[in-house]
């Protein structure tokens, strides 16, 4: 990696959030295994439904190892985080996977915490995952959105990026290229 290449590894920024809340966002790490699990059942049974396309009571031990223990290569995860009583707790969760077809492309997916939805997590994580995906040649993001799911296919739309959208049996299927735009900048300030 160049001097000018984020090392996805050791991610880690402050942000602020439209309404004035700060959050830390950093790179997933192996020993998160208990705070994704503890996120993933802290999520609403419609959120979980949106995000695995079905009821899903929990994540598996294989689950969580294939989720924490990633390569920042092919498979990047960020996580968006506040401290409550001490502890740092998920709020949200987001992740690429590089296609294994198309090297330049990635299938992203987002997991908010009901409690903090509309406040612009998602937004500020597809910004993050857009610059490490850059640096690693990843020009194009990929996500399939249930048709309902309206808040995330407003985080899509309104992200400055130029999506484009096709529909198949009730799912939205978003590309776009992960290059910044004038938009995508006026929608990141």
């Amino acid at each position: 990696m160049t001097n000018s290449t984020p090392d996805a590894t050791a991610y880690s920024v402050e942000e602020i959030l439209r309404d004035g809340g700060s959050i830390h966002i950093r790179a997933i790490r192996a020993d998160d295994r208990d705070r994704l699990q503890r996120h993933f059942n802290s999520l609403s049974q419609q959120s979980i439904y949106y995000r695995f396309f079905g009821i899903k009571r929990g994540l598996s031990e294989r689950e969580l190892e294939r989720m924490t223990a990633v390569d920042f290569v092919d498979h990047v995860c960020l996580v968006a985080t506040l401290r409550d009583g001490g502890e740092e707790c998920f709020i949200g969760v987001a992740r690429y996977v590089r296609s294994p077809n198309n090297a330049g492309r990635a299938e992203v997916a987002f997991a908010i915490l009901d409690d903090h939805q509309g406040r612009g997590i998602g937004t500020v994580l597809l910004e993050h995952l857009s610059r490490v995906a850059r640096a690693a040649g990843i020009n194009e993001f990929e996500a399939n959105v249930l048709g309902d799911n309206n808040r995330m296919l407003e985080v899509f739309g309104k992200s400055g990026f130029r999506v484009r959208r096709s529909a198949q049996g009730g799912v939205i299927h978003l590309s776009f290229p992960t290059a910044e735009t004038a938009d995508f900048i006026h929608a990141s300030q």
